[in-house]
């Protein structure tokens, strides 16, 4: 779990009342229909849904859990925690990243953060692919 630094600084917004601000890029879930998940965040004591783009959550001063997941069909996927301190008055500034594939976790940090999954995800494809492959190979050696 990490603390940002006090004051302003990398992982932290300038003007803005105490509060987490969860950044979100577009993204799509493989085996999704092509189309993100709907992601939630929990800060404290409230769960929200948050869209693409800047989100902030008000907290009042403290150290507090925050966890954001991606809800597929009502399962908790692409898992993602860290703890904030607002104390200093002064936004957190958090980047989740989910994961390519539901199986992987998610990635929430005070900096930039790439998606997680890429190896599961070429690996599943390849597996489709040879599957495909020995079924068409096992067809036309049996006709």
């Amino acid at each position: 779990m990490a603390f940002p630094g006090p004051g302003p600084g990398p992982g932290r917004l300038q003007g803005a009342p105490s509060s987490v601000v969860i950044r979100l890029q577009p993204f799509k879930m493989a085996g999704h229909r092509g189309r993100g998940l709907p992601v939630l965040a929990q800060a404290g004591n409230q769960v929200v849904r948050i869209e693409h783009g800047d989100n902030p959550l008000p907290l009042p001063p403290g150290v507090w859990p925050v966890r954001v997941w991606c809800s597929y069909y009502g399962m908790k996927v692409g898992k993602a925690e860290t703890t904030v301190d607002t104390r200093a008055g002064y936004p957190a500034l958090l980047y989740y990243a989910p994961p390519h594939t539901i199986y992987g976790p998610g990635a929430l940090a005070f900096g930039p953060v790439d998606r997680q999954g890429k190896a599961a995800l070429l690996g599943i494809w390849v597996a489709a692919f040879a599957v495909v492959l020995v079924g068409v190979l096992v067809g036309a050696l049996i006709s």
